[in-house]
């Protein structure tokens, strides 16, 4: 277990003293430096809360040799962003059934707006629809509804897509599909991951029709809320594949008709 060596490391990148960081969570300064001194071992309890403070998964947190891996918290800043104390581990809010499974909490669009304010309030939370389906367990999941064409056409206006929890935004894949709540609001997009280069992630649509009105979004990591790995997706269209391809080559055509417009305007 690298738990000891793995705190210090990330209570010095984070800049912090074991007067601070105790004070911080709550916990004397005696325990920190046992904990680090590999005198004593912390609760499962205590793991959530360093895993949340410093936006690292708790398995990562006990198990990997941050040091070793050069891990920098929050982005390639080093310690100090808000991005480590931000972000938690799990979710801030869970429902569970009368066996103690997990239960799929459904937004829909009109809940939206209150999800990028209550998404850590038990009461909103427990105000919104719930629900369990087969083969999705061992994990965290939300349902979010869709709102517009940006996804389209993989993920068309009013779909529902069901997304697993992310543990570390630090494991966010270029070019998947995720459920991103940011400061900015509740965002259906495929992820660019340029943390370690940048410090940044970058949001993208996938419409081609409504390219110009859905620009990539560039996102700071101190401003991810939660993220939510699309699993799945419920919808009800059932578009001809024939119809689609007529849509496609309609576009192509305007397409090809635009560059000779432009070609002929700059001769």
């Amino acid at each position: 277990m690298n738990f000891a060596t793995n705190l210090r490391y990330l209570r010095k990148k984070a800049g912090k003293t074991q007067g601070v960081l105790s004070a911080e969570l709550n916990l004397g300064r005696t325990t920190i430096a046992n904990y680090e001194a590999e005198i004593c071992e912390p609760s499962l309890e205590t793991l959530i809360a360093f895993s949340g403070y410093f936006g690292i998964s708790i398995d990562m947190l006990i198990s990997n040799d941050l040091v070793k891996e050069g891990f920098v918290p929050g982005g390639p800043d080093g310690g100090g962003s808000n991005a480590i104390r931000i972000y938690h581990s799990i979710p801030r809010v869970l429902t569970v059934d009368t066996q103690g499974n997990d239960n799929i909490v459904f937004v829909p669009v009109k809940a939206r707006a209150g999800y990028l304010n209550g998404f850590g309030d038990v009461d909103f939370i427990e105000s919104l629809p719930i629900f369990r389906l087969p083969g999705l367990t061992n994990g965290t999941y939300r349902m979010f509804e869709v709102e517009g064409p940006s996804m389209a056409p993989n993920v068309l206006n009013g779909d529902k897509v069901i997304g697993e929890w992310v543990e570390d935004i630090n494991t966010l894949a270029d070019n998947k599909v995720y459920v991103i709540v940011h400061s900015g609001g509740v965002a259906v997009k495929r992820v660019v991951n340029r943390l370690k280069e940048r410090g940044k992630f970058y949001l993208k649509s996938d419409t081609v029709a409504h390219r110009h009105e859905f620009p990539t979004i560039e996102i700071d990591p101190a401003d991810i809320k939660e993220a939510w790995y699309a699993k799945l997706k419920i919808s009800s269209d059932f578009t001809e594949p024939a119809e689609i391809y007529h849509r496609l080559a309609d576009l192509e055509t305007d397409v090809l008709e635009m560059k000779s417009k432009l070609k002929m305007s700059h001769a």
